[in-house]
């Protein structure tokens, strides 16, 4: 029939040569050959097989939900900034305590990238006291502001990817952000930075949170962003200095000590499976052996199955005396 295409197998089979006894007994041999063919493949993708713990998982992230909450921020600092520049312009007060606050974040950055403790002390003080006076124009302008100082401290990060050269206007709004940066190799060649634009904001946004107090809803951010955040991490943990011979192993235990923080931000994150692949590559196979385990029982026929099954026997192999 047009249209359609069938596949059939040719299992040549010798003419005019009368088979003996010896012959009958290799009868049809290409079926099974081809049978075994088939079998092997799927063998080899059920039965465990010895496996180096490489591939940590990672949280899901919905990138729409995401791109959501990024398009709302942008609409905050869209509508707020012209309001600000109208107020600077006409010598208005409306916006006088948002202001205000804006400036001690500014204020506090500059002495947290200088490292002075005890200065850092007195602009917290003041920065308690601008968050208090603002709070009363309510949470949506504090959320704008957060936004609209989020932007700007993206335009610095960006502008100095391009000169590296770290401006005072970067120190007020990101603080110790280049030195943390540089010290945690978060810097690739070219100077360019490991972190998207998410990233960037959502670092932004939780140090803002942390330094002005302001917690909880409608402040915290989106389960997504959440696992975004932790996602980051996870790939490019916070180990800051290490000496490029044990940063593997630093970089590890980090990861290990954050995996809770993981879990509760994605529930359904494999957190077992997570543990027995730190904790085999931290050289602790029992306990890997113990972690992985756990996941075979809870999720016995899971996604993560046979990964777990694979790096089980590798590591029931590793602690074998």
């Amino acid at each position: 029939m047009r249209g359609q295409v069938g596949v059939s197998i040719s299992l040549p089979r010798a003419q005019g040569v009368k088979r003996g006894r010896f012959a009958r007994h290799f009868e049809g041999w290409q079926l099974g050959a081809l049978a075994v063919g088939v079998a092997l493949p799927l063998a080899l993708l059920v039965v465990p097989h010895r496996a180096e713990p490489r591939d940590l998982p990672s949280p899901r992230v919905d990138p729409r939900a995401l791109a959501d909450a990024s398009a709302a921020d942008r609409a905050r600092a869209q509508a707020l900034g012209p309001e600000l520049e109208r107020e600077v312009r006409e010598g208005g007060s409306a916006l006088f305590d948002l202001r205000a606050l804006g400036s001690a974040i500014r204020a506090y950055g500059r002495v947290d990238a200088a490292g002075d403790a005890e200065a850092l002390f007195r602009e917290r003080r003041k920065l308690a006291e601008a968050v208090s006076a603002a709070r009363g124009l309510g949470a949506e302008r504090l959320l704008a502001l957060r936004a609209f100082q989020a932007g700007l401290f993206a335009a610095e990060v960006a502008a100095w990817e391009r000169t590296h050269t770290e401006t005072d206007e970067l120190r007020a709004l990101g603080g110790g952000f280049a030195s943390v940066a540089r010290r945690a190799g978060w810097i690739a060649e070219g100077g360019r930075l490991v972190l998207d634009d998410d990233v960037r904001r959502l670092l932004f946004e939780r140090r803002w949170m942390e330094i002005t107090g302001l917690r909880g809803a409608p402040y915290e951010p989106t389960p997504d962003e959440t696992r975004a955040y932790w996602a980051f991490l996870l790939a490019h943990p916070v180990v800051l200095d290490a000496d490029p011979a044990a940063y593997c192993r630093e970089a590890d235990a980090w990861r290990l000590r954050r995996l809770d923080d993981v879990a509760r931000a994605d529930p359904a994150f494999p957190l077992a499976l997570a543990r027995g692949v730190l904790l085999a590559r931290l050289g602790r196979p029992l306990e890997s052996i113990e972690a992985l385990r756990a996941h075979l029982a809870r999720s016995p026929d899971g996604p993560w199955a046979l990964r777990a099954r694979n790096l089980l026997a590798g590591q029931l192999a590793a602690a074998a005396p």
